[in-house]
């Protein structure tokens, strides 16, 4: 072989060394980052990736976005909006509300019963809040509908404004939550919101079932979603914290913790 023609394989060589161990990292971080993921799926992990999107989302605490609403063109002055929302209208307009009506607390939950952030909240937030506050009798909760995410959403409020008027809302709220489903999927076809309720006890399964069928509170539901839409919520969860009277009003948008919840309630509980 001549001079010339080992030459020109040892340039060749350096040139393609180097490409080739490239190559061959490259793919090996590509195959670690697919396991990466793969193992933060089936753990629950939250990937660097994730948090990334999530940091640069206007979703910081588990938060829904609404999107548009067709049947409003604008939204009203907030102010008046809100003027409604002392305990006395809410509760006289047939809103579910959960301990003391004499409580000096009142946190309001605009939500949606296909809403994973809302299952998050009836979860992991509600159960300590119910403890610490509600049971105590400083707090009430009163539920709202915002209903944003389709068809499951409208037949879920349905079925708990019916367990509402027979005093199992919040029984049905804790059902819903515990099978929430796919979204859309039909897990809260009517049939299955039946059997739900049959699993309720003390409640009049027939009365539920007429209610139901007749979709007694349509228009019920259909005026709380216009209500949050009109008052310029984004989505659900949305809540609102005040004291009985509807004065000195906070707004937290998420599924935020307890301890957020608990600050703003142990400030309003020390002003008096």
């Amino acid at each position: 072989m001549s001079n010339k023609l080992t030459a020109f394989y040892i340039i060749l060589g350096l040139v393609l060394f180097p490409t080739l161990v490239y190559l061959q990292s490259s793919s090996a971080r590509n195959m670690l980052e697919a396991s990466h993921l793969a193992i933060a799926a089936e753990t629950g992990i939250e990937t660097a990736e994730e948090r990334a999107q999530e940091e640069n989302s206007n979703i910081q605490n588990g938060f829904s976005p609404s999107g548009s609403h067709l049947n409003l063109s604008q939204s009203v002055n907030n102010s008046m909006q809100f003027n409604n929302l002392s305990l006395t209208s809410i509760v006289a307009k047939g809103s579910p509300i959960l301990g003391n009506r004499s409580a000096p607390i009142t946190i309001i939950e605009f939500g949606d019963f296909q809403c994973r952030f809302c299952d998050r909240f009836a979860k992991q937030t509600e159960p300590f809040l119910n403890k610490t506050y509600i049971q105590t009798g400083k707090v009430n909760l009163v539920f709202k509908h915002f209903v944003t995410h389709g068809s499951d959403s409208f037949s879920a409020a349905l079925a708990s404004q019916c367990a509402n008027v027979q005093g199992k809302f919040w029984n049905f709220y804790e059902t819903l939550y515990t099978n929430q489903g796919e979204e859309n999927s039909g897990w809260a076809s009517v049939e299955n919101l039946k059997k739900f309720a049959a699993g309720i006890p003390g409640i009049n399964t027939h009365e539920f079932n007429s209610c139901l069928d007749s979709q007694k509170y349509k228009s019920f539901i259909e005026n709380d979603t216009d209500f949050a839409y009109t008052s310029g919520f984004q989505g659900t969860p949305t809540f609102i914290i005040e004291k009985a009277d509807g004065s000195d009003r906070e707004m937290l948008l998420g599924a935020y913790p307890f301890p957020s919840f608990q600050a703003i309630i142990e400030k309003k509980l020390s002003e008096g």
